[in-house]
């Protein structure tokens, strides 16, 4: 008869109404946690339901948001729709050479906030720039050319005769 090993033989009959009982079957249980710890530290779990295309699709939607405030004409082209499909080519491309998204924008994300933030300055200090580029502009296209005199008075020297002499009459 072949012998078996201990891993092999069935566990044996536990009654949970003996408290020496409960005692092991918290202690297996500890030792099962403990093994399904040492497993997923080898082998971690991929994290469940993170679509890498709606990752992925999140940098041009928050790209498209910061671009809406100063061309509100964007918006509808920014849109969640339009955003996971470039999401879902992004991702195959992604998956061929090793990107991760959420790397990517923990990486970039502090400078994605600082534009975010800055745009609030920007735009009006750019708006109030070009409003009074156009109204210099406008000012100088109104305002009337001053032409000068070109006719000799006589206090003028061209007004006078040739050599500087003074004619007595």
């Amino acid at each position: 008869m072949a012998e078996l090993n201990e891993s092999q033989a069935e566990p044996p009959k536990l009654d949970p109404s003996d408290p020496l009982d409960r005692i092991a079957m918290e202690a297996m249980g500890e030792e099962r946690a403990q093994a399904q710890a040492d497993a997923d530290f080898i082998d971690p779990p991929q994290p469940p339901g993170i679509d890498p295309a709606q990752t992925w699709g999140q940098i041009p939607f928050m790209f498209g948001k910061v671009l809406g405030m100063a061309m509100p004409e964007l918006a509808g082209v920014y849109t969640e729709e339009k955003c996971y499909q470039w999401g879902v080519g992004m991702a195959a491309v992604s998956e061929k050479y090793g990107w991760d998204a959420g790397e990517v924008i923990g990486r970039f994300g502090p400078e994605i906030a600082l534009a975010v933030a800055s745009v609030p300055l920007v735009v009006p200090t750019y708006q109030a720039i070009k409003a009074r580029r156009e109204a210099k502009e406008r000012e100088e296209k109104a305002r009337p050319r001053e032409e000068k005199d070109i006719t000799p008075s006589d206090n003028h020297p061209m007004g006078q005769a040739p050599g500087g002499f003074v004619d007595p009459a």
